[in-house]
This record gives structure tokens, C-alpha cells and sequence, in this order.
């Protein structure tokens, strides 16, 4: 379970638990960016750290819930116990690649972000957990081909809903690559585990992804609303390349109708 390690910080999580009133959401805004410019700090019973925007909406579910798609992270760091590689699409601040890492050097991380908003948090959270010899950030977009896309944030309380479109759409556009230069640039002949959270774009990505030539040995994948595809297509595609579908408790996925625990589906 995550807490704040500030007096501040605590304060600011009993404020956000007393039941609401006229103005709760406007003054915990405005406490939330006066007294947390610098971020606020967040540290579970393993020693992970977390310095977060107190006014992001990820951050105020670790503050009510003390945890974030706990059973997804308790998941993929099972699967990476004894070591590996993990490739995070779309890391934000580091949830994932932080929890798996932290206190094993045998996992080496590979977390990729487009949003420049949140790669200084992630690059903090990286170092600030020690694991800067386990980590390389790629600042970067993952998608079909070689091309330049803009960033859109539809919520702008949760950097999380972060998405990229293709074309140069507005202000700033930034380079995105498909997953298999990330797997050439590093060298890297297997994954033994890929998160692949953005924001409905997961299976453009996978569907010309050379999985004769590279070995992936598990993937969490987000499926939600925003997927571009039915959960049919997406586990016909997969279970032509060799994977079973299962829900993070490990169930098996056998048709959309089920329910699928922190709309995260886990391909073996």
C-alpha cells in the first residue's frame, strides 16, 4: 500500500477522504498545486517511491486506494521474480517498471513515454528508486511505422489518457517507431514481458510485429473502450501467434463477455 511520506502529504490524503462538500474539488486543486509544485512523494511497504503530481487523477486513486492496477503490477512482477526483459509501452511516471525493478538487478527495463510532461517523473522515480543501471528511458512514440504523430491529453487531470494520433495535427509533434526498432536498437532478441498501455492504438502496434524473429514471452495488455479492436480479433490475432489469453488472476479469456479485472488482459 502506497502512503505520503510528508506531514504535508498526509494531510493532503485525510482532506481528499472527508466526504464531499461545495468546493472540495476546486480546493484540493489549489492546495494540491501550492503546496505540491515540487510533486508529492508516495512510498509503499516495499520502499517504492513515487513523486507525483498531487492534481493528477492516477495519483488521487494511489492517495484514496493506496494502490494502482495492484493486481497487474503483483502480476508482472511474478512473472519477472527471477529476472528479465521488460519492455513498458507507455510507462508515465513509472508505475510499473519502479515496482518491477525495485530491490532486482537481474530485470533489465526498457520504458517508453511520448508525453514530454511526464518523462522528468518517470527519469525522478527511476532515480530516486536506485534503478538507473536497470532502466533506459526512450522518449519516443510506439506505433505502426516509422512517422511523426501528435500528442493529445482528453482529460487534462490524467496524464494517463495521453494519445497519440498520426500526421502533425498541432503545436508539437514528436517521432514514433515500431516496437521491432526498439528490439534492433537494443540489441534484444526477446521480451520476457511487455506492458502495452496506449490508449487503444495496443493492437496497431502488434498486428506487423515480426513475432517469428523475436520471442515474446508474456504481455499485459489494456483493453478498454478505447480499443480499436474487438477482444475477437485481438485474441483470434494473438492465438495465431502462439499466446493464450487470461485475465490477470489468471483466468481463462474465452469470450468478451467476461469480465476482465483492471481492463487488462494477459497474453502467455
Amino acid at each position: 500500500m502506497f502512503r505520503p511520506t510528508s506531514l504535508s502529504g498526509k494531510t493532503f490524503h485525510r482532506y481528499l477522504k472527508i466526504p464531499a462538500h461545495p468546493s472540495k474539488i476546486r480546493l484540493q486543486n489549489i492546495a494540491g498545486k501550492k503546496f505540491f509544485s515540487n510533486g508529492l512523494s508516495i512510498k509503499n511497504e516495499n520502499g517504492v517511491l513515487f513523486t507525483l503530481d498531487a492534481n493528477d487523477w492516477i495519483t488521487r486513486i494511489m492517495l484514496m486506494e493506496g494502490d494502482y492496477e495492484d493486481g497487474s503490477t503483483s502480476l508482472a512482477k511474478k512473472i519477472l521474480s527471477n529476472g528479465g526483459m521488460f519492455i513498458d509501452l507507455g510507462a508515465n511516471f513509472g508505475l510499473f517498471t519502479c515496482i518491477i525493478a525495485h530491490n532486482n538487478n537481474k530485470v533489465k527495463a526498457i520504458a517508453v513515454e511520448p508525453n514530454y510532461k511526464v518523462i522528468d517523473r518517470l527519469l525522478h522515480n527511476i532515480r530516486q528508486n536506485g534503478l538507473q543501471e536497470s532502466v533506459q528511458v526512450v522518449n519516443a512514440a510506439v506505433s505502426n511505422k516509422f512517422q511523426l504523430v501528435t500528442m493529445e491529453q482528453p482529460a487534462t487531470d490524467n496524464l494517463g489518457t495521453t494519445i497519440v494520433k498520426p500526421g502533425i495535427q498541432g503545436l508539437l509533434s514528436i517521432p514514433s517507431c515500431p516496437l521491432e526498432f526498439i528490439f534492433q536498437e537494443n540489441n534484444i532478441s526477446h521480451a520476457d514481458l511487455i506492458k502495452i498501455d496506449i490508449e487503444g492504438n495496443e493492437f496497431d502496434i502488434l498486428e506487423n510485429f515480426p513475432f517469428e524473429k523475436y520471442t515474446i514471452k508474456n504481455i499485459i495488455l489494456e483493453f478498454n473502450h478505447l480499443s480499436n479492436i474487438s477482444f475477437s480479433v485481438l485474441n483470434t490475432f494473438l492465438a495465431g501467434k502462439g499466446f493464450k489469453s487470461f485475465t490477470i488472476t489468471g483466468e481463462e479469456l474465452l469470450h468478451d463477455q467476461q469480465a476482465i479485472p483492471e481492463n487488462n488482459i494477459w497474453f502467455v
